[in-house]
């Protein structure tokens, strides 16, 4: 067995039937020609005898005694593969229902606890579909964000995913055999313990929410550390909110050249910055056609996978996070990205990522997943400022083309887990010449029919139009925009601040 951290303990907390939170997504092949046998049926083979041996493909999450100790990874003594693979085709389903359609469904759907977590729908009958025919299908895969991390993700998929095409011998899957220890002498140690600490974690609880549980302390502690108050104030939008159970999952992809020929003409800015750029221009035209523009820049957290490449152990998510500003009171989106490239490369103070790991250090760690429920029962993003608006994830693949035995990986379209005041999220995948730009979004928040690919599609376009028409230098850059320090390493026992500031006015009283 093996326990769950506090970081992903708060996340299966956090679920509910309206806020999902894996992570996945659509992923097209393209088969050589439509008589090519690959089907549904040969996919759960390659599965069976590829991911068999993956020891997080078969664990299950075991809650604790009474609920109180973090859950642990335990063998899913009764697993059944069928309960994690689905056929779906689109000629069969009610029309009209486009792929998008189909995934953002699939993608508001929980996934079954008491199983493991995790889900793999083969589609076929795409020839309805744009620039889709009948030898295109697509996998749509969920992953719970408790169980894998980006990184993990990769490990897997590579295991399937080759840089040339061709079939392979299918070694027979090895049966299955669950570990399932002798957990008694555990499960009486936890609930003496539990019965010990009971009294503590209630009144830690009751404390916890008579200051507004997780959000407000951790704000305040943030606020606390004298950091750039741009990056601790972020505005309202229609988008932090709460959310509903509706999802979109819309996309675009910008070839390479495209992104090429801009940094080309600015010269000294990065790919990232000009992909940040077309993002934060997007949000500002929403912002200003749809809604009222914020008088302060739109900040977006941008996750890292820190996940050690030498780890055995493949489960788990360790991440690290960014916040940076957008810019977005800048008008002009050239000098928006020059003044994002600026704070990227200049920044000296806050040039390190918060670990993810480390933010539930903010949190009493006791507490840390007791009052995340409570800040989410009480809906407390909608009591405080957002800490951020948005995450904006960047994830760098191949350009070349990758193939699931004879077919080609053409589209990957990867959509993200939205939370109650975070109901919007752009995640970039670059692959073989292409950025593919998903946008997962509840349509109940942003109010307005266009998708908000139409939005990124003119960022571009103008972009692309005053990349040859911009002179001069780059303007100073007026807000705080760069990365965050690890706030944990700024201050020593940060939840003693308080303490240790009185402990510190008493001794010079008594001086």
């Amino acid at each position: 067995m093996e326990q769950l951290s506090d970081l992903d303990a708060s996340f299966l907390i956090l679920e509910n039937k309206r806020t999902p939170l894996h992570v996945g997504g659509t992923f097209v092949f393209r088969k050589p020609s439509e008589d090519k046998a690959f089907n549904f049926n040969r996919f759960r083979d390659l599965i069976e005898s590829k991911l068999g041996s993956e020891k997080f493909f078969r664990k299950r999450v075991q809650r604790s005694t009474l609920n109180l100790e973090q859950p642990v990874w335990v063998d899913d003594a009764d697993f059944d593969l069928n309960n994690h693979l689905s056929y779906i085709t689109l000629r069969n389903t009610p029309s009209p229902c486009t792929l998008a359609e189909l995934s953002a469904s699939i993608f508001g759907q929980s996934l079954d606890r008491r199983r493991p977590l995790w889900h793999v729908s083969f589609v076929d009958g795409l020839e309805n579909e744009p620039h889709y025919d009948s030898a295109h299908f697509a996998l749509i895969i969920r992953i719970h964000i408790a169980a894998i991390d980006a990184a993990s993700g990769e490990d897997i998929l590579s295991k399937l995913l080759h840089v040339s095409p061709g079939q392979e011998a299918l070694s027979p899957p090895t049966p299955w055999q669950a570990n399932v220890p002798d957990t008694t002498s555990h499960w009486l140690d936890e609930a003496y313990n539990n019965a010990l600490s009971i009294p503590k974690k209630l009144a830690g609880l009751a404390l916890d929410t008579a200051s507004s549980a997780v959000y407000g302390a951790l704000n305040e502690r943030l606020r606390n550390l004298n950091l750039p108050e741009a990056l601790l104030s972020a505005p309202a939008t229609p988008f932090n909110k709460k959310i509903s159970s509706k999802r979109v999952v819309d996309s675009i992809s910008i070839s390479a050249e495209s992104i090429r020929s801009i940094r080309q003409s600015l010269k000294e800015v990065t790919t990232n910055d000009i992909i940040m750029g077309v993002c934060a221009e997007a949000l500002h035209n929403y912002l200003s056609e749809t809604a009222k523009l914020p008088s302060n820049s739109l900040i977006a957290l941008s996750p890292i996978s820190v996940r050690s490449t030498s780890l055995d152990v493949k489960s788990g998510n360790q991440l690290a996070a960014s916040l940076f500003s957008l810019a977005t009171t800048q008008p002009d989106p050239i000098q928006r990205i020059r003044q994002i490239h600026s704070a990227a490369t200049s920044s000296s103070h806050y040039d390190a990522a918060i670990s993810a790991a480390r933010l539930t250090e903010l949190i009493p760690s006791c507490m840390a997943a007791l009052s995340a429920r409570v800040y989410s029962e009480f809906l407390l993003a909608q009591k405080y400022k957002p800490m951020f608006n948005l995450p904006i994830t960047n994830i760098p693949g191949p350009q070349f083309p990758l193939f699931l035995e004879e077919n080609e990986l053409v589209e990957q379209l990867c959509a993200a887990p939205l939370f109650d005041g975070i109901g919007m999220s752009l995640t970039i995948v670059s692959y073989n010449g292409k950025f593919n730009i998903t946008c997962t979004y509840c349509p109940d928040l942003l109010g307005q029919e266009m998708p908000f690919s139409t939005f990124v599609e003119r960022a571009l376009e103008r972009i692309l139009i005053l990349k040859d028409e911009f002179e001069g230098e780059p303007q100073d850059n007026k807000e705080q925009t760069g990365l965050i320090e690890d706030v944990v390493g700024l201050v020593n026992n940060l939840f003693t601040f308080g303490s240790r500031s009185n402990n510190e006015s008493a001794e010079k009283q008594k001086s």
